[in-house]
């Protein structure tokens, strides 16, 4: 059939970019022609596709609707489809769920409770349940939610749902953090220092982590050692926009140890920092926020920043500190009051009180 010619064409074409946005509107595309011409076998795989793809990018904006679109025709057609073809693609899912505030807790927590019911029915544990509501916990720096979910989570035995054991040491370390201090966090992170489990972002989250930790325990010459050995991770992580958030972490400490690098650094990311009102863009403006309040109040900042970027004003490139400091405060005071609103506490605006 022709249409189908011309969307192995597409996927042809982006095997060949390497930008994951280049892909996605690619696929895009692949999945209107497949619709138009009522292929649901081709619709299920290209969105599934779609959702791996937007793994890449800083903020999803497709995966929410592919994945409502899959699991529609999922239970529709269960002689077509399988559940178990998606159900890692519903932790991502859940995830990016938690991140957006205007979903209410209400539909968190029925999302959540379905993705128990087919991790349970398909023969599977519930750790991958419970990495969910850890996540958040860590997120939230709530800890006794932390200590709560952490329990629940060890109680369980790994499956193949569950996270890949860097990923879950490396949340654990993050945790030891936050429920003990530096020197327990650091001790804890060893077996990832020493490469002993990694994935793709594992050890450079850590190290990116490490270096955040140390500088703010006052130990500038370990946030050092640690903020290099994470750069040589981002190396290789060149077209992973999910290492935003890290590198910009890593800023806070580059600021200090060296203001002329970190702010050319931050010319260069800033224009990135666009999206919508997530958790991870409330993580990267309060470390903007601590990495500009180094900075002098005269210093300006040269920004090329496209046209759909919120900072943008008409003709205008160059941008003092305390106009990134007021841009940076509103966006991460206006998640604050979302989240908390939507989570029934004030852990997002303590976290912003204690840099502010």
């Amino acid at each position: 059939m022709l249409y189908t010619l011309k969307i192995q064409k597409l996927l042809n074409q982006g095997e060949a970019l390497s930008l994951p946005e280049e892909k996605i509107k690619l696929l895009l595309q692949a999945i209107k022609i497949a619709d138009e011409n009522e292929d649901l076998e081709w619709g299920y795989d290209l969105r599934l596709m779609l959702i791996e793809t937007e793994r890449d990018v800083a903020f999803a904006r497709e995966s929410i609707p592919a994945f409502a679109w899959v699991l529609k025709v999922c239970d529709e057609h269960p002689d077509l489809f399988s559940e178990t073809d998606f159900l890692w693609q519903y932790k991502w899912m859940m995830a990016d769920l938690y991140d957006n505030p205007h979903v209410s807790k209400e539909q968190v927590h029925a999302a959540l409770e379905d993705f128990k019911l087919r991790l349970q029915r398909n023969g599977y544990g519930l750790r991958a349940y419970y990495n969910e509501l850890y996540s958040d916990a860590l997120v939230q720096k709530d800890t006794a939610l932390i200590k709560e979910y952490g329990e629940k989570l060890k109680a369980v035995t790994r499956d193949s749902m569950s996270d890949c054991e860097a990923c879950e040491m490396d949340a654990e370390v993050s945790a030891t953090f936050e429920l003990q201090g530096f020197e327990q966090g650091h001790e804890q992170a060893l077996p990832l220092l020493e490469k002993q489990y990694t994935c793709v972002h594992v050890p450079m989250r850590t190290l990116a982590n490490l270096s955040y930790e140390a500088f703010k325990n006052n130990q500038p010459e370990l946030a050092q050692e640690f903020c290099e050995k994470a750069e040589v991770e981002l190396e290789a992580l060149t077209h992973d926009a999910s290492a935003l958030l890290s590198e910009i972490k890593l800023l806070v400490f580059k600021t200090s140890a060296n203001p002329v690098t970190a702010k050319e650094r931050l010319e260069q990311l800033i224009p990135r920092v666009t999206g919508n009102l997530s958790r991870k863009m409330f993580q990267m403006a309060l470390y903007l926020i601590e990495a500009l309040r180094q900075f002098p109040e005269s210093t300006l900042f040269h920004l090329l920043l496209k046209e759909d970027h919120p900072l943008l004003r008409a003709e205008k490139t160059d941008y003092t500190r305390d106009e990134l400091l007021a841009h940076f405060e509103q966006v991460a005071r206006d998640i604050a009051v979302l989240f908390d609103k939507r989570n029934g506490n004030h852990n997002f605006m303590r976290q912003l009180e204690a840099i502010v």
